[in-house]
């Protein structure tokens, strides 16, 4: 043979060698959660990568666990631009400051307790007038407990039983959560309750206490009810303070579709869940008497999420309030609609709030707000941008007051 054959040879062997080897040796199997009818991975190209899509949901939060306990992280954060008028002066007060400033933790403990925790600094820089002598100031860095409670579910959503200081089950705006909100914020009149049981300073809606919740009837019931500290009387010359019984409040709320099992309400699901309610609260101690109505609702509809609600809430404080933090019989009205198209991930937004007061001033004063607004959701919860402008008016002031706030949130738990 020669040499030209002989190198022929060789390499035809070679190559029958070659392949036999490949045939013979043992393939990985793929990794765990890969597609095996993925095809082959394109050639890379030179062409600019496709942006971000938008997440379906909220960003989970930084967690611990071990076998018994879990441990979370989260974080809120709301820079915001305000100028507002008043009713009573002349002018335009512009503002830089953070509405909220929260650190969050929570987590479970054997399965059977869930904990939470969250600090604030709520308005951090926002300058307030104090009087008199008028001067200004801005509130510097001092942070607040906002919420701590435990929570025992013996019976997993059948019954739980909150502990600590938590929103007591009042309407379903004062107990949504302040990351979660679909409006610019809370409704001007949903805590105008909350200093009035002699506390040091506002608890925005917070009480210490303990309550029983659950959801019954496969999810289509909600009940919430508990006792609070409210307001403790006075000591006297012959007795001890604090003799009197305690705050309670109470609501129910019937779920037409999805529940809300969690212990803050959401101001919108983004089509995540299918939510139609009618829920009833009161709340009760001494002479005070708190009584709410509400319907809420965030459907998915053809290009996007209906969100809107409405509150209406009557209050009295009666004798059992002191004159120095009066509490006057009123009917409150709050409600707001909007519609998240999600092509866009962007909701026009409408709110109205109406306060009426019993008797002519000094008892009180009443308002008119009109709030209309956009949200952009490009992270969802996680963070967004909200532009809204207020109309406010009240009773016998000497003229009306213009409102315009804008927002950033940056949240996640």
């Amino acid at each position: 043979m020669n040499v030209r054959a002989r190198m022929v040879a060789a390499i035809v062997l070679g190559s029958c060698i070659g392949s036999a080897a490949v045939r013979a040796a043992p393939v990985e199997p793929p990794p765990a959660g890969s597609d095996l009818t993925a095809p082959p991975a394109a050639a890379p190209t030179l062409t600019a990568p496709a942006p971000e899509v938008a997440p379906a949901a909220t960003l989970a939060p930084v967690k611990i666990e071990s076998p018994s306990t879990t441990i979370k992280f989260g974080f809120l954060a709301q820079p915001q631009y305000e100028g507002a008028g008043s009713v009573a002066a002349d002018g335009f007060a512009s503002n830089l400051f953070l509405r909220r400033a929260r650190i969050l933790v929570g987590g479970t403990l054997f399965g059977l307790f869930d904990y939470f925790l969250d600090t604030d600094f709520p308005n951090l820089f926002k300058t307030t007038a104090v009087a008199p002598p008028a001067t200004s100031v801005k509130p510097t860095p001092g942070m607040n407990i906002q919420d701590v409670f435990v929570t025992y579910k013996p019976m997993a959503d059948l019954l739980k039983v909150d502990v600590g200081y938590m929103l007591p089950p009042l309407a379903h705006n004062a107990v949504q959560g302040a990351g979660t909100l679909y409006g610019l914020d809370y409704f001007a009149f949903s805590f105008l309750h909350s200093g009035v049981f002699n506390t040091s300073a506002s608890p925005v809606g917070r009480d210490v206490g303990v309550q029983a919740r659950g959801l019954v009837l496969d999810g289509k019931l909600e009940y919430r009810a508990g006792l609070f500290q409210g307001k403790r009387n006075d000591p006297t010359a012959t007795e001890v303070g604090a003799r009197n019984f305690f705050r309670f409040a109470a609501r129910v709320q019937v779920n037409l579709f999805d529940p809300e099992p969690g212990f803050f309400y959401a101001g919108t699901y983004f089509g995540a869940k299918k939510i139609v309610s009618v829920g009833a609260s009161l709340d009760v101690q001494g002479g005070y008497r708190y009584f709410a109505g509400d319907v809420f609702a965030d459907l998915p509809i053809g290009p996007g999420v209906f969100t809107g609600q409405l509150n209406l809430t009557h209050l009295n404080g009666g004798t059992f309030i002191p004159a120095a933090t009066p509490l006057p019989g009123q009917t409150l009205l709050m409600a707001e609609a909007g519609f998240n198209f999600k092509a866009f991930q962007v909701s026009p937004i409408v709110r109205f709030e109406q306060r009426w007061v019993d008797g002519p001033p000094p008892a009180g004063a009443s308002e008119t707000r009109f709030s209309l607004g956009a949200a952009y959701w490009p992270y969802l919860h996680n963070s967004n941008l909200k532009l809204f402008y207020t109309r406010l008016s009240t009773e016998d002031a000497p003229h009306g007051a213009n409102q315009v706030n804008l927002q950033w949130q940056v949240y996640f738990f």
